[in-house]
């Protein structure tokens, strides 16, 4: 069986700074997102369901949905980066983007990524690894 290829360790702790960040981000905007369409729905919905809503909740989740998008994106971007850099299975990537779906999970799934980045930092291979026992080095 072959060894793996080194993980770059800088690289990978970079990556997993900008996920980090765009975790924190992505659950900050999908809870204004599920706030604002309780406003529009149950608060200031009406009698009727889905059918007569308040216009400032409409004008305003018509300007947020496009903005917690882009947000959701660039999540999805800078998880793909990091499942890359970390050359986990697909699985994991799905999970990854999976944590920016339910609202709260982001939070969590930010925790449990930086603990399966540092265990794997630790039990794999890196270049750091192979710089330091070079000779010369």
């Amino acid at each position: 069986m072959p060894t793996p290829r080194p993980l770059d360790d800088v690289a990978c702790r970079t990556s997993f700074a900008r996920f980090r960040v765009a975790s924190i981000v992505e659950g900050i905007a999908l809870l204004v997102l599920v706030t604002i369409m309780i406003m529009r729905y149950v608060v200031f919905g009406g009698d009727a369901w889905f059918t007569s809503t308040s216009p400032l909740w409409e004008h305003v989740s018509s300007v947020w949905s496009p903005i917690h998008g882009l947000i959701y994106m660039i999540y999805v971007i800078l998880g793909f980066d990091l499942w890359l850099k970390m050359r986990w299975a697909l699985p994991r990537m799905l999970l990854l983007m999976f944590f920016g779906v339910v609202p709260v999970l982001s939070f969590f799934g930010e925790r449990w990524t930086h603990q399966q980045v540092e265990v794997d930092l630790q039990q794999r291979p890196t270049l750091q690894d192979e710089a330091e026992a070079a000779p010369g080095a």
